[in-house]
């Protein structure tokens, strides 16, 4: 039986059709080099070395410029974001006295942006998800236990977070769907700025924290490979014939046996 299944696997794998026209390798392989040009400067500049970090992005700017944005399907809204989170990743690393962290969050919003655009399935901004969270419920527990000092340490961290990643999620989200989460915000930044009602800001919060759910958990779902769900499906399904099929035989022949045995 197990060579059975094994056989049944081999013959899928094997049998997948490998065509990729040579413009469209072109392409994936320029998008990989941007990815990994945009990786090695938000080293760079984690590294403190601003010098080689600008030429990695001039580099990245010629590079970027040879792209055909309308063969490529890159709508107005996505290139102005990377444009402009490269702009801000260029104001990091030539700033004079620019913080530390400030450079590394701006350089990161323009990582993020060019992956967003870049990759397909699983973009790097979802793996925010811990630390948006987590700047969410900090923030509700020190609302909760009357802390208001550390309540707006914990917001400022949590808009860090949120201007980190905006660009990102402008590229890879329905626009309504940031406006909504931006207006959730707008309104939390309203409020800190009036006398902070705990139980409605506590309760906003959580409609906050539901969102943010909701978000990662679609855009979980929606980047996921849909080629290898299919060959699971495929796969899994050819599988259970198979394991049908000799389950069969050996009914039959059971079967056949008690029949001799009459």
């Amino acid at each position: 039986m197990r060579q059975v299944i094994m056989a049944v696997v081999a013959v899928l794998v094997f049998s997948f059709p490998i065509s990729i026209k040579a413009d469209e390798t072109t392409s994936l392989h320029t998008w990989k080099e941007l990815n990994h040009t945009s990786d090695q400067i938000l080293q760079l500049v984690k590294q403190e070395q601003y010098e080689e970090a600008k030429q990695l992005l001039d580099y990245f700017s010629v590079s970027f410029l040879d792209i055909d944005f309308q063969q490529e399907g890159i709508t107005m809204t996505s290139l102005r974001t990377v444009t402009g989170s490269f702009e801000g990743a260029v104001e990091a690393v030539t700033s004079i006295d620019m913080p530390l962290d400030k450079r590394i969050y701006q350089v990161t919003a323009f990582r993020l942006a060019v992956d967003a655009l870049s990759s397909e399935h699983h973009p790097l901004w979802l793996h925010t998800e811990k630390s948006v969270m987590q700047s969410l419920e900090t923030m509700k527990s020190s609302m909760t236990e009357g802390d208001n000092q550390a309540y707006q340490h914990r917001f400022n961290e949590f808009l860090r977070h949120y201007n980190m990643i905006r660009p990102a999620l402008l590229i890879n989200i329905e626009p309504q769907e940031l406006q909504r989460i931006d207006s959730q915000v707008t309104y939390l930044e309203r409020m800190r700025s009036e006398n902070l009602d705990q139980d409605n800001v506590v309760s906003h919060i959580e409609v906050m924290e539901a969102e943010w759910t909701n978000l990662y958990n679609r855009v979980k779902e929606d980047s996921a490979d849909p080629s290898l769900w299919w060959v699971m499906f495929t796969i899994g399904g050819m599988i259970t014939m198979s394991l049908s099929y000799v389950g069969y035989k050996k009914y039959k022949a059971e079967k056949q046996k008690v029949r001799v045995k009459e």
